[in-house]
């Protein structure tokens, strides 16, 4: 069975209307955390499913929307953490997301953590500005990176990465601090990727100088 296609769209900077309509046209289901349904309702594009506490959301565009409202008022979670909750307990098992950076950098590194305690959960995929995350399970190949520049982040420093393409390779290394697999850059197109358990491969859209 074809998987579905799911785009969840956080608060965060979001592209222009012209670019998203056609973008976001190619997914079976639109999910807007809270605050992002303003600007996404704005658009004239109708989320199946808004989720969160509601506290961002315009009360005159919500009497506007005819999909599915999700209210998941527990404070002790942001709204990232319950949508992403709320995904596993419905079996959206691989999501795209938009949004996560550009406004805060609180919000960032806060969203940023999250994110790293679900790899090992969900099939997720980060697209920003800058670049995308991917996340990589086993063994992968990734192709068309060369003089891309990479970072690999993991959450468990007991996790043994090696890889095959980039200029500092790692050989069963552990990443035991965030930044510890920062920095790299692809010399060759196709990269391979080792690892015992989930990681965030990160592909910068900028090219090094050749």
């Amino acid at each position: 069975m074809k998987k579905e296609k799911i785009i969840l769209v956080l608060n965060g900077e979001i592209p222009k209307k012209k670019n998203l309509i056609p973008y976001i046209a190619d997914y079976n289901k639109i999910l807007c955390a809270d605050g992002a349904a303003n600007t996404i309702l704005n658009y004239d594009i109708n989320p199946d499913f808004i989720l969160g506490d509601l506290d961002s959301i315009c009360a005159e565009k919500l009497k506007q929307y005819n999909g599915k409202v999700i209210d998941l008022p527990d404070q002790n979670l942001n709204d990232l953490e319950k949508v992403l909750n709320w995904c596993l307990d419905n079996n959206f098992n691989n999501i795209d997301i938009i949004g996560f950076d550009g406004k805060r950098i609180d919000h960032t590194i806060g969203n940023f953590s999250i994110i790293l305690r679900f790899i090992d959960k969900l099939n997720i995929d980060i697209i920003t500005e800058s670049g995308i995350f991917h996340t990589i399970k086993n063994d992968t190949i990734i192709k068309n990176l060369k003089n891309k520049y990479i970072s690999i982040f993991s959450n468990d420093s007991h996790n043994q990465i090696s890889t095959i393409g980039l200029k500092y390779e790692l050989k069963n290394n552990k990443l035991p601090e965030l930044n510890s697999g920062t920095l790299n850059y692809a010399i060759k197109d196709d990269v391979k990727v080792f690892c015992n358990n989930n990681i965030l491969f990160f592909i910068a859209h900028k090219k090094m100088k050749e």
